[in-house]
């Protein structure tokens, strides 16, 4: 079953500014349509006070006289809760530019090299291809052999790899299963029937 978040009053003086993915920063008229309207609640970084999402709603709620806001918190680090930003502000909201995407795409690649490109896409609103583009003309992005997708999980980029350190397992332990040789290598088991 889903967890519900958990919403609090927050002043609005505690609060501090995002680290945006908006390089050209809030939108006036943006912000005066939302003065109008009741908005859902913002998210904040519990550790820094940092606004994740929502600054438009932050400056339509200190425009309109409000000394509090609605706040959900997001616990994680600092790195993560940019990550949380670029989701929330491709998933709602005043759309991001495409050079808004890119250059997330391209911190996000710096922060969690370890993220494949799909899901980096993903968060960002880019396509896979694109963020592969990204990565490759960054020189300074470190280039792993594994990526992590969605699901948690670790795949390597290249399978010859795994085969080369499966056939070195199987060289020193003939006598493994394929189970074995599988997880000391760090390979899946593929069955075929």
């Amino acid at each position: 079953m889903e967890q519900r978040p958990i919403y609090e009053f927050v002043r609005i003086d505690e609060l501090k500014d995002a680290d945006s993915p908006r390089l050209d920063g809030e939108d006036l008229d943006h912000i005066r349509v939302l003065m109008e309207t009741e908005t859902p609640p913002i998210l904040v970084h519990r550790q820094t006070m940092r606004v994740i999402d929502g600054m438009h709603r932050l400056r339509a709620a200190k425009l309109n006289g409000k000394p509090k806001i609605e706040v959900e918190f997001f616990d994680g680090s600092e790195t993560d809760a940019f990550l949380r930003a670029v989701e929330a502000n491709t998933a709602h909201g005043l759309p991001l530019a495409m050079a808004d995407r890119k250059s997330a795409a391209r911190r996000i690649i710096r922060s969690h090299p370890d993220l494949s490109n799909r899901e980096i896409a993903r968060c960002a609103g880019l396509s896979d291809k694109t963020v592969a583009a990204i990565r490759r003309s960054s020189p300074d992005i470190p280039q792993l052999n594994v990526r992590k997708g969605a699901d948690g999980r670790a795949r390597p980029l290249a399978a010859s790899e795994g085969r080369l350190r499966a056939a070195k397992v199987i060289a020193e332990r003939p006598e493994a299963t394929l189970r074995e040789v599988a997880r000391e290598a760090g390979i899946s088991l593929v069955l075929q029937l």
